[in-house]
């Protein structure tokens, strides 16, 4: 039952992109620039931070390359991740990218002193614009902690273009 709706989800979705693609005669993200917006992650392995929620900045350089800072409470402390991405895929109002970055924050376990992590991230992502200034982006990548266990996360944001 689970594949069945899975599966349903996927197509619907395709079908959708397929929709706006027909109707997009521009590629809403060319000279995309800055921005700014929300960004919301699910890392899915402790440090439990379900969900952290910050503020993203994002600067695509070209058409191809940019570069990303988020900035999220972890727990009571400040998180920093800076990231930088590759467009593999760019159509008229989806762009798919690949990433990579680290992640800076404190997390403090129950009864144990406050330890800095700086987690390696990779990640593939979907941006897909909903007007050519406003755009919503959904991540899934893997992250490790150097010599300690890695694991999965996800992400979803939007963010406004100047």
């Amino acid at each position: 039952m689970k594949s069945v709706i899975r599966i349903g989800s996927l197509a619907l979705i395709m079908l959708a992109l397929s929709a706006f693609s027909i109707r997009a005669l521009e590629n809403l993200s060319s000279q995309h620039g800055f921005g700014t917006g929300m960004q919301l992650t699910f890392p899915m392995r402790p440090p439990q931070a379900l969900p952290a929620s910050g503020m993203s900045l994002r600067v695509w350089i070209s058409d191809f390359y940019g570069f990303e800072a988020n900035f999220f409470i972890v727990g009571s402390a400040l998180s920093f991740t800076p990231r930088a991405f590759l467009k593999v895929i760019n159509l008229e109002i989806a762009d798919l990218y690949v990433g990579l970055g680290v992640g800076i924050f404190a997390y403090a376990p129950p009864q144990n002193p406050l330890m800095l992590y700086m987690p390696v991230q990779g990640l593939v992502g979907l941006e897909m614009r909903l007007t050519p200034r406003v755009a919503l982006n959904g991540e899934i990548g893997v992250f490790g902690f150097g010599g300690t266990q890695g694991g999965v996360t996800s992400g979803l944001g939007v963010h406004f273009y100047f």
